[in-house]
């Protein structure tokens, strides 16, 4: 017995009950056969139904081949040790035996939990093991046949959780900040191989659209089948606000430049294009001071194009202040040397 005849037994009785629906409506639009055809369908029903358990009752009595995969679960790890590869997530199992047992067993598969107590463990005899309370059902093949535990010394560090959100604000909306997480690190157990380069842990991704209020939410962390975790979910806390827009012009100075030098630039004002949130937009006072524009002089001792990149940078003290754009993105230069 294996899926397809199940499949094919579930088609022609979908069939055959079809059948019987449109038969239905047949004879309830005859004049005057409204309670006769009523009569023969409900004996049709009766007939069928006894008919198929007859049936289940007389196939499902024979001995079947079926192939199921039984979860495979971590047991026993000797003190100190851990994996450095996972377990198979699942052992595929070739069984025969009577139909009906065959059914119970492949509707709720049983797991097969593994000691990691020697290098190698034999999963035929773990299944064996496993399925030994299902009477007369022989084990005729298990893949993989063998599984090879690598094992290694296990330890432990604290990290910090890095949020990870995918989120879709309202016009004009964002964070105020970074959101915050609590608790803001956890500690992290496994093979000493496997933690040496994990320096944070990530949440799952939190994705909201249309958000313009402030989010207060449980979130699960990432879950990893080799890596313990101390905390399976953190609480995740970011305030939202309105943002507004406003523009500012900025010289464009040199940085480091030598005293012999000149350089002048093309245009030598930046306009640059920022959001801050509406209620602090009333508090800012000088806008051409907020930011600081500049090209390095290393910038045009490497460049051979005659244009480049002007640096942006935040130079107030309002550190929600965002820069958007600014124009123009590249400027032509001039070098003067004094004589």
């Amino acid at each position: 017995m294996d899926q397809p005849i199940l499949q094919n037994i579930e088609q022609r009785a979908r069939e055959i009950w079809d059948h019987i629906i449109q038969d239905l409506g047949s004879n309830n639009n005859r004049e005057g056969a409204d309670f006769i055809g009523r009569e023969r369908v409900i004996v049709f029903v009766v007939a069928f139904i006894l008919a198929v358990c007859l049936w289940f009752m007389v196939n499902l009595s024979q001995n079947y081949s079926l192939s199921v995969d039984l979860p495979v679960q971590k047991g026993m790890t000797p003190e100190g040790q851990a994996l450095t590869k996972p377990l198979p997530q699942t052992a595929t199992v070739n069984i025969s035996g009577e139909g009906w047992k065959l059914i119970n067993l492949y509707n709720n598969p049983p797991s097969v939990k593994i000691d990691v107590m020697e290098q190698e463990v034999n999963l035929y005899n773990q299944v064996r093991k496993q399925l030994s309370a299902f009477s007369e059902i022989d084990i005729q093949k298990v893949q993989p046949l063998m599984v090879t535990m690598n094992l290694e010394e296990r330890s432990s560090k604290t990290v910090p959780v890095k949020p990870v959100w995918d989120i879709n604000f309202e016009s004009q909306y964002n964070f105020l900040e970074v959101p915050t997480v609590k608790p803001d690190s956890i500690t992290i157990s496994g093979a000493t191989s496997l933690l040496k380069d994990i320096d944070s842990w990530p949440t799952d991704t939190l994705s909201r659209d249309y958000v313009d209020t402030d989010i207060s939410t449980e979130i699960e962390l990432q879950k990893d089948r080799l890596i313990t975790l101390s905390n399976n979910k953190v609480e995740l806390n970011g305030e939202v606000v309105q943002y507004t827009e406003g523009k500012a012009k900025v010289r464009l100075t040199t940085k480091d430049q030598p005293s012999d030098q000149n350089i002048s630039f093309s245009p030598a004002i930046i306009t640059v294009t920022f959001v801050v949130p509406i209620e602090e937009f009333t508090n800012i006072d000088n806008q051409h001071l907020l930011f600081e524009a500049y090209v390095d002089y290393e910038q045009v001792l490497n460049d051979t194009t005659g244009y480049v990149m002007p640096n942006i940078e935040n130079a107030s003290e309002n550190k929600h202040l965002k820069i958007r754009s600014f124009q123009p993105e590249e400027v032509a230069y001039y070098r003067v040397v004094d004589q």
